[in-house]
C-alpha cells in the first residue's frame, strides 16, 4: 500500500485475523503521476517485496479481544461538560457533545426493542468491531435516541451490515462519502420522522439523533477515524450526522408508487432503504413549465463523471422535490416515463474522460457493444436502476445522490415489538 495507507492496512489485517501480516508501503501518490515516477518507486519497493516474500516468519502472538457482552462500565465523577471532555480525550466520541449513557439510560432505550441485548447485529466494518444491542442503545444514548426509536435504527444498521452496501469502502475511502438512510411506510408518521419540509436538516429531532447514533457507531466500534482509518481526503459535515428523511408519500403524483413498493414491499410496510453516496448535487429548477424543458437542467448539472465508472452498474438516489414531481405528473408522466428519460438524456460523450477513464467506462458499457471517444454515456447502464423518491416540501429543489463505488442500496423491513403485518424482518 502507499505510505499514508499504511496504518489502514494494519487495522484491516487484524480484522480478518492477521496482525502479523507484512507489509511494503510505497511512498504516497501513485495516482496521477507520470510513469517514470511509478517505475521508480516500483523499483524502490521491489528488494522489501522479496526480503519479506521469502523471509516471512510470524511476529506476533495471539490476538486477545474483549468480549462484545456486557459492555464494560466505568465510574465518573463530574458535570457533564466534564464528561464530554474525558469522551473526547479516551476517542469515544465525534467532537459534538454527547448524553452521558448510563446503565439506566441504557437500559431505557432497550425498552424499545424485543431483542436481547446480548443479539449480535453484526460486525461493524473497517475494524470489524463486534455489535450487540446493548452497544447499540450505548450509542443511541449518546446521540440522545428515545426508545421508540431503536426499531429504525437496528433495521438500518442491519442494511448497512448488508455486504452489498460496501459500508467498509465507505468509512476508509479517500472520497467524500456518507450513508443516506430513507424511510417508507406508516413508521414515518407513527414516530414523526420528518418528511417534508427540510426533512434531512435542522430541527428534525429524530431524523438527527438517528444519523448521529448511526455515525458514532461507525467510529466507537467500527473504528471509522481520521487520519489513520477514515481516509477521507477532506469529508463533510455528514460525517457527524449522516443523511436521514422519510419519503413524503402524501405528495407522491397520481399512479406514482413510493420508493419501498418499488423495491418490492407492500405500501403498508414500515421499510428503511440504505446507500453510501457522495454528497447531493441540487436541481432548482425553477423556470420549467414542461417535463422536456426540466430534464434539460437534469442534463446540464448531473454527468456521469459524478461517480467512478462502476456507478454505471449502480443506484443512484434521485430525490424530487414535489414541486417538480407535480410538473411531471401532470404532465402524465409516469415515475417510469422520468427515469427513461433521464437514462436517455443525461449523457456525455466517452472523450470527456481523461484516458485511463475511458478505459473503466469501455469496461463497463462491454455489454452493449463497443465505444467510440463520439459515443455517449449515460449514467447508468438502464433506466431501472434509479431510485427515484419524493423528498422535502415546498420549493424547487431536488437532488441527485450518486452512488458510493461499489455500492448498492439494501432495504430492510422495520421490526417493533407490536410485531404488526409488515413491521417483522
Amino acid at each position: 500500500m502507499t505510505s499514508d495507507f499504511a496504518r489502514l492496512g494494519e487495522v484491516v489485517a487484524a480484522a480478518e485475523h492477521a496482525p502479523c501480516v507484512y507489509q511494503v508501503a510505497v511512498q504516497h501518490p501513485l495516482g496521477s503521476i507520470p510513469l517514470a515516477d511509478v517505475i521508480r518507486k516500483a523499483d524502490e519497493a521491489f528488494e522489501k517485496i522479496i526480503d519479506m516474500a521469502t523471509g516471512y516468519q510470524v511476529s506476533a502472538g495471539p490476538v486477545t479481544a474483549q468480549a462484545a457482552y456486557p459492555t464494560e462500565q466505568i465510574e465518573f465523577t463530574g458535570t457533564t461538560v466534564a464528561l464530554n471532555r474525558f469522551f473526547l480525550d479516551k476517542g469515544w466520541s465525534l467532537g459534538l457533545p454527547v448524553i452521558p449513557p448510563s446503565p439506566e439510560a441504557v437500559q431505557e432505550v432497550l425498552m424499545g426493542t424485543g431483542r436481547k441485548p446480548d443479539d449480535v447485529v453484526g460486525q461493524v466494518p473497517p475494524r470489524m468491531g463486534t455489535l450487540t444491542v446493548e452497544l447499540v442503545a450505548v450509542n443511541a444514548v449518546m446521540a440522545g435516541c428515545r426508545p421508540e426509536f431503536m426499531p429504525v435504527l437496528l433495521a438500518a444498521l442491519e442494511a448497512l451490515l448488508d455486504p452489498s452496501v460496501n459500508w467498509r469502502g465507505s468509512l476508509a475511502t479517500t472520497a467524500t462519502s456518507q450513508t443516506v438512510v430513507i424511510v417508507n411506510g406508516p413508521i414515518v408518521k407513527e414516530l414523526g420522522i420528518a418528511s417534508e419540509q427540510g426533512a434531512a436538516g435542522k430541527g428534525h429531532h429524530i431524523n438527527g439523533a438517528i444519523g448521529y447514533a448511526i455515525n458514532l457507531i461507525a467510529f466507537n466500534v467500527g473504528g471509522s477515524r481520521p487520519p489513520y482509518v477514515d481516509k477521507s481526503t477532506l469529508g463533510s459535515p455528514a460525517d457527524y450526522v449522516c443523511w436521514v428523511f422519510g419519503e413524503n408519500e402524501d405528495k407522491l403524483p397520481a399512479g406514482w408508487e413510493p420508493l419501498h413498493v418499488d423495491r418490492g414491499f407492500q405500501k403498508s410496510d414500515s421499510v428503511i432503504t440504505v446507500l453510501s453516496s457522495y454528497p447531493p448535487v441540487a436541481n432548482l429548477d425553477h423556470w420549467s413549465t414542461a417535463p422536456e424543458e426540466h430534464l434539460r437542467w437534469w442534463s446540464h448539472m448531473v454527468s456521469p463523471m459524478l461517480g467512478p465508472t462502476r456507478g454505471m452498474e449502480q443506484n443512484p438516489i434521485v430525490a424530487l422535490a414535489p414541486e417538480h414531481a407535480e410538473l411531471l405528473g401532470a404532465s402524465g408522466w409516469s415515475k417510469a416515463d422520468f427515469a427513461r428519460a433521464l437514462w436517455q438524456n443525461v449523457r456525455i460523450p466517452l472523450g470527456t474522460w481523461p484516458a485511463g477513464g475511458q478505459e473503466r467506462v469501455k469496461a463497463a458499457f462491454s455489454s452493449i457493444g463497443p465505444l467510440s471517444p463520439e459515443s455517449m454515456v449515460p449514467l447508468v447502464l438502464k433506466p431501472e436502476q434509479f431510485l427515484i423518491v419524493l423528498a422535502g416540501g415546498a420549493g424547487k429543489q431536488s437532488h441527485y445522490f450518486p452512488p458510493f463505488f461499489d455500492s448498492l442500496p439494501a432495504s430492510r423491513l422495520v421490526t417493533t415489538q407490536a410485531g404488526r403485518r409488515g413491521d417483522h424482518s
